[in-house]
């Protein structure tokens, strides 16, 4: 038996309404965002904020450590020693309904996602709903949790929630997208498109736990935690779609979804391909997916990053090809005709 199999993880003593997971890795220029986007929140029930630095190498511990001193009320803080992190349980000075948990790693679990998994299990027992937001995107409505929270209370049918959000060029440092994020809320909608923006979810936590004991994505090696999981809570529960912008999604250059290397890219449209495969294989629907939407996926790619080979080589793969694929096709082997049309008409990110 390992060490960390004897663990005595820490757990809350009291109950919560809503359990902020927040798993952050060398985002210490912009954790802060993230940080004071669950501060604002304003609420008729308590939450508690699990801020899990994943063994930062940017100097991202030293800022939460900062960031706690300033903000939260160090003298009923709770520090706790444990083989895998330093924990600090800590209440706001100014939200008295905002607490949080810290979670220094000693070392990076990226690669052993359960054992990471195990230090939140504790906490999800003693809550009734989970909202997720990563270290380099940030809330905006103060609202958020209380109106999902109020819809779900009123709707039991529905295990998750999900709202707006724009998108923030980082490299730019300008908003490029407003209001992203769309009503694809049943199975076959989700299959077709996913418009799910992950840090604008809430999710039902004794489905959510359902969806954990299932392990649909073990030794799977899929690039995308979030998209499994939507495709699963459309399948077994009703999700809700709110128009409301509660968030900022930070883009990122070389982010596995922004990457300006082709083969990045390719890989994870592979991937999202087969989730999309397992789940209509696992629920009897394989008539929602053919293989025209890996390659039209692939051959966009290629036409967006102006690999000629590549280009020809999906196109060709494609069996029902459209007159706008064919436009494409045409203009990206002209290299002259590409570099004119190419930021107009390509981009399909």
């Amino acid at each position: 038996m390992s060490e960390i199999d004897n663990i005595n993880y820490p757990a809350p003593k009291q109950e919560y309404k809503v359990l902020v997971r927040c798993f952050t890795f060398n985002q210490s220029k912009y954790i802060e965002d993230a940080l004071n986007g669950f501060v604002m929140q304003q609420t008729n029930f308590p939450f508690v904020c699990l801020v899990m630095d994943d063994a930062s190498i940017d100097g991202e511990q030293a800022v939460l450590k900062e960031w706690m001193g300033c903000e939260c009320d160090m003298s009923r803080a709770e520090a706790i020693n444990i083989p895998t992190s330093h924990v600090v349980i800590v209440p706001h000075k100014t939200n008295a309904y905002c607490t949080f948990a810290f979670y220094f790693l000693k070392q990076n679990l990226f690669k052993a996602y359960d054992e990471k998994m195990r230090h939140v299990t504790p906490w999800r027992e003693k809550c009734k709903y989970e909202a997720i937001c990563e270290g380099d995107d940030y809330w905006i409505d103060p609202l958020k949790l209380q109106k999902q929270v109020d819809f779900l209370d009123s709707n039991p049918e529905y295990g998750m929630c999900y709202s707006r959000c724009n998108y923030f060029n980082q490299e730019k440092k300008q908003f490029e997208r407003y209001g992203w994020g769309g009503p694809n809320v049943s199975f076959e909608d989700i299959i077709k498109e996913c418009t799910v923006p992950t840090h604008t979810v809430m999710l039902r936590e004794n489905i959510y736990r359902r969806y954990r004991k299932e392990d649909h994505t073990k030794n799977k090696g899929w690039l995308m935690g979030d998209y499994p999981m939507w495709i699963w809570f459309a399948h077994e529960s009703r999700i809700h779609f709110m128009e409301d912008i509660t968030s900022v999604y930070r883009v990122l250059d070389n982010s596995l979804s922004h990457s300006n290397k082709l083969y990045v890219y390719e890989k994870f449209m592979i991937s999202t391909y087969d989730i999309l495969s397992y789940f209509c294989n696992l629920y009897n629907c394989q008539s929602l997916l053919s293989s025209d939407r890996l390659y039209t996926a692939l051959f966009n790619a290629a036409v967006m990053y102006g690999d000629i080979k590549k280009e020809k080589e999906y196109f060709r793969k494609i069996k029902k090809r459209n007159f706008k694929q064919r436009i494409k096709h045409i203009i990206c082997c002209n290299k002259l005709i590409y570099n004119i049309f190419a930021s107009r008409l390509f981009y399909t990110k």
